[in-house]
């Protein structure tokens, strides 16, 4: 038994004993009552009474040893109260948990103000050895009042820059009342003291009555800090020269100065003198009235963003060198913010700010007041394509302004006349976003009129074209122009990316192109739904008129479709194929994965049936290679191929095989799947996610429930199935029972056999042992209703274990409120326990100190001890 659970014994012992036995037990169990007093465990009261009553050394020197949090805060200040030195060092010093450790440090030199003169607490190492040695904040801010001079002055000459006026007013109040006026007048020597605290002193130092000055000093300070508290005493904002120099030392950590009516011609004036910080400019340019000046110094100094805040300066665009790709950024914050604000007009932007490169790939595009001017800005090119084909060409190393540019590329474009497209790229997969020169041509194509679009388009390449279907929405006729230009084919560049939106896949799916359904299955993140449908060939666009024509014919599957899936390992890619009807898909998945279930097994062959007749299907049956497959055992199990065989003899075989296929995937067919994979949780979880992928998702749980009355579940798929958010709560109890059963080391794990409960488990086998301070075996049967805490205090075995969880439970209702069960299991344990000890305290002692190595019941334990005294 560990030490914590003998702890929680002891501790039970003396409340169950009373008060009445206590004195007569302490000495027979001395060395458990020093384990109980150093530890955390909450202490009866009338113990606590006895170990301060008998003056014991050794007891109280436990007491105040104990690493405790806020449980023991009341034994702890008491502890204090008793001014004894050679329990304070132990009270100041130990690492005690909770916030009331500083308050206890104050009580024990509160205390020890009562006796100062005490050579106690000068012994060494005792409290003021270890105050005199310490160092930190955190130990020596308790004891800035001490009544011991040496260790006043020490805290000042340690921590003094650190503290407030009242405090080191404070600290010459306790110098003074200890120590003397001489005492106080040294500590106005110190370098750290504040020189209205050095003010006081020398006051002090001529008083008649120096007691009455320091304590109004100390009054008036108090009121000074409570006037400083309120929301109306707000610090005046710094001014003139005093905002200089707040400024100077602004640095990053620091809080910012308020800034109320500032002299802008001062701070001008400085920072030609000496360049503020950029810190300092940050803080100046958040004002809305900043100069112009400030704001480019900031802007040139800090990498970081201008406040929302700040002026925009027209110079900030033009004073920059944009062609820096660093700066392409900034620009295009400058921008957004500057046109959304009004503050750049955009004719101005286009016309002055350069390169164009740089600002035609910053411009806010899509912003209300960007369209108007971009449009103007390209009207002078027309529907030519020369003229935007030079402008293409000239982009990249232009250096003048964007309006420069197309007056440049129209002067220009005879040059370009009868020419293709320079350096046409293929169609990507997966495409990639368009960036640097393309980017922006496509933003400015964009922005063209309709007539111009239409114009332009015959001359697009095909990573244009795709760049456009892809990430930009170009207009219906657009759209229907590049069919009309490429073919129907064309939207397949459109089935590229991985980030395609579900309307424009759907969109896709429906104009029933191989093609693109080939691109889609490969580029873009379909469904589940949506590749089975296209691997079975399905038309996803509008369904015919039911005129009582016949179905159309599937759609075919393309061969760059089969080599992915050939290259591929992904289940999820690969699963679909069972709904395909296609054999060489059909190959592909048997040589590539395991179909676990039966119903996916069936229903691969059933569609290879439906589409390709009887013939395909036993060829699959007799293939003794199947691709990237190394064993030359089939695929399928030997169940299957005999359902198989007996469908492929009988008259309508597709029929006889569709009902199998039906019972395998129906409620039946699952349970007895579920229940041939339920040995181990190991088994269970991957079998749950299996049937999911081949049967289709949801769990029978009226045939589950129904089954297990039949015949009980594997524990382990009871486990599994009650963690389920809709499992029934018939099967989730169930489910926390079965865990019970294997959290037991006793009970042998198998599939059939014994289903013991936890009572039965109780009665014929010792308790699993506890890894916490609770048993959660215990816990979780009492919670499920299947133990009570009377079947643990009568059955339960260990007696040790059992009385641990007793009295666990009984300290957890002092917190968690009235717990009847337990209520009644601990008057039942008082009542053994005084009908078989009585008030002999051997008999108790005798109990308690059996009590860790009993193997019986706690009933047991107590008849053992009072045969044994008797």
């Amino acid at each position: 038994m560990v030490t914590y659970e003998r702890d929680t014994l002891v501790s039970a012992a003396f409340q169950v004993a009373g008060p009445s036995l206590s004195s007569a037990l302490m000495p027979r169990l001395r060395q458990e009552t020093l384990s109980l007093l150093r530890s955390r465990e909450r202490l009866p009261a009338h113990l606590v009474g006895e170990v301060f009553a008998s003056g014991d050394r050794e007891l109280l020197e436990a007491l105040a040893g104990a690493r405790a949090g806020a449980e023991r805060q009341a034994e702890m200040l008491r502890l204090a109260e008793l001014a004894d030195p050679g329990l304070a060092r132990t009270l100041y010093t130990e690492p005690l948990s909770g916030t009331w450790r500083q308050h206890l440090r104050r009580t024990v030199l509160s205390a020890a103000a009562a006796h100062p003169a005490d050579p106690g607490w000068r012994a060494p190492g005792g409290l003021v050895d270890f105050l005199l040695s310490a160092t930190a904040s955190y130990d020596l801010l308790p004891a800035l009042e001490a009544p011991f001079p040496e260790v006043v002055r020490h805290v000042l000459e340690k921590i003094g820059t650190s503290l407030d006026v009242s405090q080191q007013l404070r600290a010459c109040r306790a110098a003074l009342t200890h120590g003397g006026v001489a005492e106080v007048a040294a500590l106005a020597e110190l370098p750290a003291v504040h020189p209205a605290v050095v003010e006081v002193v020398r006051r002090v130092e001529v008083a008649q009555d120096p007691a009455a000055v320091l304590e109004a000093a100390v009054e008036a300070a108090s009121v000074g800090e409570e006037a400083a508290a309120e929301p109306e005493a707000v610090e005046a904002a710094p001014a003139g020269d005093e905002l200089v120099r707040r400024l100077r030392e602004l640095t990053y950590g620091m809080a910012n100065p308020s800034l109320d009516a500032v002299d802008w011609e001062l701070l001008l004036a400085e920072e030609k003198r000496e360049p503020f910080s950029g810190r300092a400019l940050l803080l100046l340019a958040s004002r809305p009235d900043c100069p112009d000046e400030l704001v480019l110094a900031m802007y040139r100094r800090s990498s970081d963003p201008l406040p929302a805040t700040s002026p925009l300066p027209w110079r900030l665009l033009t004073e920059t060198d944009w062609k820096d790709g660093y700066h392409h950024d900034r620009l295009a914050r400058l921008l957004r913010r500057g046109i959304r604000e009004g503050a750049f007009p955009v004719d101005r932007v286009l016309a002055e700010v350069r390169p164009a490169s740089r600002v035609l790939a910053s411009l806010p595009y899509g912003t209300e007041p960007l369209g108007p001017a971009v449009a103007a800005l390209l009207e002078p090119l027309g529907g030519g394509f020369a003229a935007w084909r030079a402008l293409y060409s000239l982009l990249p190393r232009f250096t003048g302004s964007s309006t420069e540019l197309v007056a440049a590329a129209v002067e220009q474009q005879a040059k370009h006349r009868g020419k293709t497209w320079p350096r046409p790229l293929k169609a990507e997969y997966p495409v990639k976003r368009p960036d640097g020169l393309r980017g922006v041509f496509l933003q400015l194509f964009l922005q063209a009129t309709e007539e111009v679009q239409t114009a332009l388009a015959p001359h697009l390449d095909r990573r244009g074209v795709q760049h456009l279907l892809v990430f930009h929405q170009p207009s219906s006729a657009l759209r229907d122009q590049l069919v009309n230009l490429h073919g129907t084919s064309v939207l397949a560049c459109a089935a590229s990316d991985w980030e395609l939106p579900a309307d424009k896949i759907e969109e896709l799916l429906a104009h029933d192109e191989p093609e693109i359904n080939t691109n889609l299955y490969v580029y873009t993140a379909l469904t589940d739904e949506q590749r089975r449908g296209v691997l079975a060939g399905r038309r996803f666009g509008a369904a015919p008129e039911a005129d009582g024509t016949p179905d159309a014919e599937p759609l075919p599957i393309t061969d760059e479709l089969i080599e992915h899936i050939r290259l591929s390992g992904r289940r999820h890619w690969l699963l679909p194929i069972c709904d395909s009807g296609d054999p060489r898909l059909a190959r592909l998945l048997l040589g590539k994965i395991k179909l676990h279930t039966l119903a996916g097994q069936l229903r691969l062959l059933v569609r290879v049936w439906e589409r390709h007749g009887a013939e395909e299907v036993r060829g699959l049956l007799e293939e003794t290679e199947f691709p990237e497959r190394r064993s030359r055992k089939h695929p399928l199990p030997k169940a299957t191929h005999e359902i198989v065989r007996s469908a492929l003899e009988a008259a309508d075989g597709p029929a006889v095989l569709r009902a199998e296929l039906d019972r395998s995937r129906g409620p039946a067919g699952r349970v007895a799947f579920l229940r041939a994979q339920g040995a181990t949780r190991d088994l269970v979880t991957p079998a749950l996610e299996r049937l999911a992928e081949e049967a289709g998702p949801g769990l029978p749980w009226a045939e589950l429930a129904r089954e297990h009355e039949r015949d009980p579940l594997p524990d382990a798929l009871l486990v599994v199935l009650a963690e389920a958010d809709d499992c029934p709560e018939g099967l989730r109890t169930a489910g926390g029972v079965a865990a019970l059963r294997l959290e037991h080391h006793a009970h042998p794990h198998k599939s059939t056999g014994p289903r013991p409960d936890p009572l039965d488990l109780v009665r014929h086998h010792p308790l699993p042992p506890p890894p916490h301070r609770r048993n959660d075996w215990l816990d979780k049967a009492v919670g499920l209703g299947t133990l009570t805490p009377l079947d643990v205090l009568y059955e339960a075995r260990p007696a040790g274990d059992a009385a641990a969880y007793l009295a666990y439970r009984h300290n957890r209702a002092r917190q968690d409120g009235p717990d009847p069960a337990g209520l009644a299991a601990s008057r039942k344990v008082l009542e053994l326990a005084t009908t078989h000890l009585g008030e002999d305290p051997e008999a108790w002692a005798l109990a308690l100190r059996l009590l860790p190595d009993f193997t019986g019941t706690f009933p047991e334990l107590l008849s053992t001890a009072a045969a044994i005294v008797s």
